[in-house]
């Protein structure tokens, strides 16, 4: 065989010519001149260290190789085409996949939940996983295929990765409904005296560093006596307690729903929180990605 690499022009033009036994048929066939058809043909001869197609009583026949050839090229060359299709398709429907997310609690809590019963409805093959952040660890994993979508918010993401917006949020301070000190708002010296209970996750989310550095501005920091691992478990401290808690303003009306909560403005601006879906630049294209991300947008238009 010689090294000679051929291409998949090449190869269909192998299956052609075996079609129709004519190099002046197979060149009309694809589209192309006769000479250029004839050196494709003195290209797989050489390729194949093989007549292939000889002249014979006025007709092409093919030679022992050739036919040896025939069907397993035939299927080389339907292989690659789909493979080389621009066109991809993904049925949600009957696929079988795993999506992996990293979230936090409360966008799971607001969010998620929101899409994974869209998710069961439309694509019932499709499993669903949500990790916690933990940045900037989250980024390398998305490079590497770990997971899919990082739905949250940074604000300096990666060169590598692409975002669409969902939805926006704000914080607000959570504290229950009869709080003796939040009767008339509240200011920032009660903010920083009052007991606060913290959803933390591996390493800090955004709004959490933004919190820190605005009062770090002033020198001044919060009082946080309790640190737990469960979003929930901060609506349950402080509905039963003067504790206090900054969290989401989503999350908080969802809260209130069940719990007798008040919320309450902060006492200092902080800039709007995005809520984006983060995606590797290496998947911008795929199918099943497109998909997802068309399902996140829908169903982020459903909660404003």
């Amino acid at each position: 065989m010689n090294t000679n690499d051929v291409d998949l022009f090449a190869l269909r033009s192998f299956c052609v010519l075996m079609d129709e036994r004519s190099v002046s048929r197979a060149a009309s066939r694809l589209g192309v001149g006769q000479s250029r058809m004839s050196r494709q043909l003195a290209q797989l001869r050489a390729y194949f260290a093989d007549p292939l197609l000889v002249w014979a009583g006025g007709t092409m026949i093919p030679t022992p190789r050739a036919l040896g050839l025939k069907d397993e090229l035939h299927r080389v060359v339907e292989t690659l085409e789909r493979l080389s299709s621009v066109v991809q398709t993904f049925d949600p429907v009957s696929t079988q996949t795993t999506i992996t997310l990293v979230a936090t609690g409360y966008v799971e809590h607001i969010f998620l939940t929101d899409v994974m019963n869209t998710v069961a409805r439309c694509a019932p093959g499709i499993e669903v996983k949500v990790r916690l952040p933990d940045r900037p660890q989250d980024v390398s994993a998305l490079g590497r295929g770990e997971i899919d979508f990082l739905i949250g918010w940074m604000t300096t993401p990666a060169p590598t990765l692409r975002s669409r917006l969902l939805f926006k949020d704000r914080l607000v301070c959570i504290a229950r409904a009869a709080h003796p000190k939040l009767r008339h708002g509240l200011t920032l010296e009660e903010y920083l005296e009052l007991p606060h209970a913290q959803y933390d996750i591996p390493g800090k989310t955004t709004t959490e560093l933004l919190v820190q550095e605005r009062l770090a501005r002033d020198g001044r920091r919060r009082n946080i006596r309790y640190h737990v691992l469960n979003p929930l478990t901060v609506v349950e401290i402080v509905a039963n307690s003067d504790v206090i808690a900054t969290v989401p303003e989503k999350f908080a009306a969802r809260c209130r729903e069940r719990y007798r909560l008040q919320s309450v403005d902060l006492p200092f601006s902080l800039p709007p929180v995005q809520n984006r879906a983060y995606w590797h630049e290496s998947v911008h294209s795929d199918a099943r990605s497109c998909w997802f991300r068309k399902l996140l947008a829908d169903v982020a238009t459903e909660i404003g």
